[in-house]
């Protein structure tokens, strides 16, 4: 009984704590539907931007989808492999697919979910194969955390940036909010600082579900100062258009025949479904090496051994079935560990957090009461706290520090994922072959391929 008490307390607490990425996946792909947003990062509720859906629908609809992937996924990840591992869609990978395969190559979402199934297919084979363990051990750790680091610092950027902390501009690299109260974007500046810090110490403090409460502190404050129309917030009321995006991938749009552009299209299809695959072992070898620290499942033991392919393989087939519901790559939750402080130690914690993320999918025409601040805070801490690996990048090597530099700093900077990593990874490539023989048989033959496939990707960027 004890046990079983346990198991549903972690599972409830996994769930407050994950809510937050859950309901920020959606957030972010309502921008990879032109004209869903305006200038300022607000939703433009009634601009038809999916078929003859609006913008607020659409996001009702991908927050409804979003808890169904992950109620579903987690409930399945907990019976296939029986540890306390928690499913979602990707943050990272959503953000991939909204700045660079919609907004950086022109894809549509539909056929950015086409690529997402593809990746999932080509991601199982690997994991079956044992491909995904050559992958994973060709790439300098170095680069995975700057990899990580880099999309934390992309997505905090964004998050100041939506909250006008910072504005940019022709005139200068980045402007700061003024304390001109008349004037919404300050405002809305200010509220995110505020709560950004509220949530800050909440962390501090171990509160379960802190960034969570903060958005909702968020929501509430900015009823009061103006930010949240609450009159007009319900006038689509509950319509969940879920059908809409369910099988809905478009392969055939993916290859351009116009022009003789169609190598240079299948050489994108090949660099992002490459990238989709990597980010994906990336997300799940972290979250693998996290779990490390609590409960007994690392590759140093049997059952460690043999439980990590089925888990890539169980994220393959999860990340399959996300897009066809019309989600985006499923992974698994590197803050499953907070179940596990609290005791977790089977599926049953999964199933009982996937129960509540299913629970929870009546409630999504909720987001239609979240202000841009309040996503904008998620943002900046869940940014901050991928950053958190860069403690681990050895900084005392210029032949490590330099490639990892560039990877982080130029993801936000070129408000590209694609070209911090390929830089990044050309870079270490080139590096160590000019620094002499003995710094070469540092790297992997795997990963003079990897570099080459990179300098290709950053030769077919679209360049904004």
């Amino acid at each position: 009984m004890f046990f079983a008490q346990t198991e549903i307390l972690a599972g409830i607490t996994n769930y407050f704590t994950l809510i937050y990425a859950v309901m920020l996946v959606p957030e972010i792909l309502i921008e990879a539907f032109p004209g869903a947003v305006n200038a300022n990062g607000d939703l433009i509720k009634d601009a038809v931007v999916y078929g003859n859906i609006t913008a607020a629908q659409v996001l009702v609809a991908l927050t409804a989808i979003a808890f169904i992937a992950a109620g579903f996924a987690s409930v399945f990840i907990g019976a296939i492999v029986n540890l306390p591992f928690v499913q979602g869609p990707s943050v990272a990978i959503a953000t991939f697919v909204t700045y660079t395969i919609c907004r950086g190559f022109g894809y549509s979402y539909n056929q950015a979910l086409a690529l997402v199934f593809i990746s999932g297919l080509l991601f199982f084979i690997l994991s079956a194969s044992g491909l995904e363990a050559k992958l994973h051990e060709a790439i300098p750790n170095n680069l995975k955390y700057a990899v990580s680091a880099g999309i934390g610092f992309f997505i905090a950027c964004t998050g100041l940036s939506k909250a006008h902390i910072i504005n940019f501009s022709d005139s200068a690299f980045a402007t700061i909010f003024s304390l001109n109260m008349a004037d919404k974007n300050n405002v809305s500046a200010v509220l995110a600082l505020v709560v950004v810090i509220f949530i800050a110490v909440m962390l501090k403090k171990h509160v379960h579900g802190a960034i969570f409460i903060g958005k909702i502190a968020c929501i509430i404050a900015a009823i009061p100062l103006g930010l949240i129309a609450v009159k007009n917030s319900f006038e689509f009321g509950y319509n969940m258009d879920v059908a809409a995006f369910a099988v809905k991938l478009d392969f055939g749009g993916l290859l351009d025949l116009s022009g003789g552009r169609l190598l240079s299209s299948v050489l994108s299809i090949v660099i992002i479904i490459f990238c989709l695959c990597i980010m994906d072992i990336f997300e799940t070898i972290s979250m693998f090496i996290a779990m490390d620290n609590y409960i007994d499942v690392s590759r140093k033991n049997e059952k460690g051994g043999k439980e990590l392919p089925h888990i890539m393989e169980v994220d393959a087939a999860t990340t399959c079935f996300g897009s066809l519901i019309g989600s985006t790559s499923i992974s698994t939750y590197v803050e499953s560990t907070a179940g596990v402080i609290e005791g977790g130690r089977t599926g049953m914690t999964a199933f009982v957090t996937g129960f509540l993320f299913l629970s929870s999918v009546p409630f999504s025409p909720l987001v239609s009461l979240v202000p841009s601040a309040a996503t904008a805070t998620t943002l900046i801490v869940a940014g901050v706290l991928m950053m958190g690996v860069l403690r681990y990048i050895d900084f005392n090597d210029i032949t490590e520090a330099v490639p990892a530099f560039l990877t982080m700093v130029l993801m936000p900077f070129t408000n590209s994922l694609l070209i911090g990593i390929s830089i990044g990874v050309a870079s270490y490539v080139l590096i160590h072959i000019f620094c002499g023989r003995q710094e070469g048989k540092k790297i992997s033959p795997l990963l003079y391929i990897i570099g080459f496939l990179m300098l290709i990707a950053f030769i077919f960027i679209p360049r904004a």
